[in-house]
């Protein structure tokens, strides 16, 4: 099978799954978000071990999973609570383990809850947030939340296909040698038509202002989300964070750019529709 082919097969089973639970939202959106979060901080954790980085993987996740179950449950003084807790215990619990470099791995550790779990449990906020804030429009955080998963897939196309016809100047060559300026400006190129279609087809109820302020944003915080990634690592020395997804690489590879842009879109929310 080739590797198109492989990405293919991956997306026909993976689109419809998030799309459907997207729509479901409540605690069918929260157990793909999880399993998503999950699997994407075992695979940051389990990177750094190359470089003789051990982090708490364990407690790591298990303070993640409570993160997201709490603001689930819209308990965001239980939120402060587990977090508080949980940077005390990793801690803590470092002076009991034999492996060197306490500091990093106390660090890491630390990254990892609040990188992978806490921004996604920002979207899981925004699904539900913006069926509250725009009561008019019927299902409105699901149209929102594919609105943003829909613009990033065509700013990652756009990147990639115009960066290789077109593609002369490298964007960061130091993090990412085949990203370009060029496929830059046309992923954020891309994001904006998405949003414009939006507005035009009054699928949410967006001023132009919003519709270019979400679509910039999406645009260029989702590729800083993908080059943030992309520095992780190559400073591990890794290609993939994982071979999970056949053609698509491991599942933070695949959501790298949603879990950045999540936490921004949700402050964006909060500031257009109070």
């Amino acid at each position: 099978m080739t590797e198109l082919a492989k990405r293919i097969s991956v997306a026909a089973l993976g689109i419809p799954l998030l799309v459907v639970t997207t729509y479901l939202g409540g605690w069918y959106f929260f157990a793909v978000i999880a399993i998503i979060s999950v699997v994407a901080q075992r695979e940051f954790y389990q990177i750094q071990a190359d470089k003789s980085i051990y982090p708490q993987s364990v407690s790591g996740i298990v303070i993640g999973l409570a993160l997201l179950l709490a603001i689930q449950l819209d308990q965001w003084l239980l939120t402060v609570v587990i977090l508080v807790l949980g940077m005390m215990i990793i801690m803590a619990s470092e002076m009991f383990r034999r492996h060197k470099n306490v500091l990093t791995q106390i660090g890491v550790t630390l990254l990892g809850i609040f990188y992978i779990p806490f921004f996604l449990g920002c979207l899981l906020y925004l699904r539900e947030l913006v069926d509250v804030l725009i009561p008019g429009i019927p299902d409105a955080g699901f149209r929102f939340v594919i609105m943003m998963f829909v613009a990033i897939w065509i700013c990652d196309t756009f990147a990639y296909m115009f960066g290789r016809k077109i593609g002369k100047h490298k964007l960061y060559q130091k993090v990412s040698p085949h990203k370009t300026i060029e496929g830059g400006i046309a992923g954020i190129i891309g994001s904006l038509m998405v949003l414009g279609i939006i507005k035009l087809s009054s699928v949410l109820p967006l001023t132009w202002f919003q519709t270019v302020i979400f679509g910039l944003v999406i645009g260029i915080i989702g590729q800083l989300g993908d080059l943030v990634e992309s520095s992780f690592k190559r400073d591990a020395g890794v290609k993939d964070t994982s071979a999970l997804l056949p053609g698509h690489g491991g599942m933070l590879d695949r959501f790298d750019s949603i879990i950045f842009v999540s936490p921004i879109l949700l402050i964006l929310i909060r500031t257009f529709w109070q």
